[in-house]
């Protein structure tokens, strides 16, 4: 399970970091409450990392389970968590569009099966 886990999250990772840097308004105006131009820099410089991070869950699918990739995938679960928390409180406070309830849906699941994968890798 943790291959396609991991190969589907950093395909997506990779792709939000593109939008990133190719086109960083075009998230701030789906997500956000107001958008101002000046906040694309900001997204531009940080896509690297987030390009990074999917290059890395990629690489990581095909090793072997083991206490890497089960940390890892703990790492990723919280990571997730975190994210979803931050886009709850943006909608909660008015600084993010209902579109982002959907967002925190799909990475509240991905860090489900994030933490699915630890749990199974920690027994082994």
């Amino acid at each position: 399970m943790h291959r396609w886990l991991f190969l589907a999250t950093g395909g997506f990772v990779v792709l939000i970091g593109l939008v990133l840097l190719v086109a960083p308004q075009s998230y701030f105006q789906l997500y956000a409450t107001q958008y101002d131009p000046g906040m694309d820099f900001p997204a531009r410089r940080f896509s690297p990392a987030v390009l990074a991070l999917g290059v890395v869950l990629i690489v990581a699918r095909a090793l072997e389970a083991g206490r890497f990739l089960a940390t890892l995938s703990l790492i990723c679960a919280l990571a997730f968590l975190g994210v979803a928390a931050t886009g709850l409180h943006a909608w909660s406070t008015d600084i993010a569009r209902p579109a982002i309830l959907g967002a925190a849906v799909i990475e509240a699941v991905i860090a489900a099966l994030f933490i699915g994968v630890w749990l199974r890798m920690r027994k082994d």
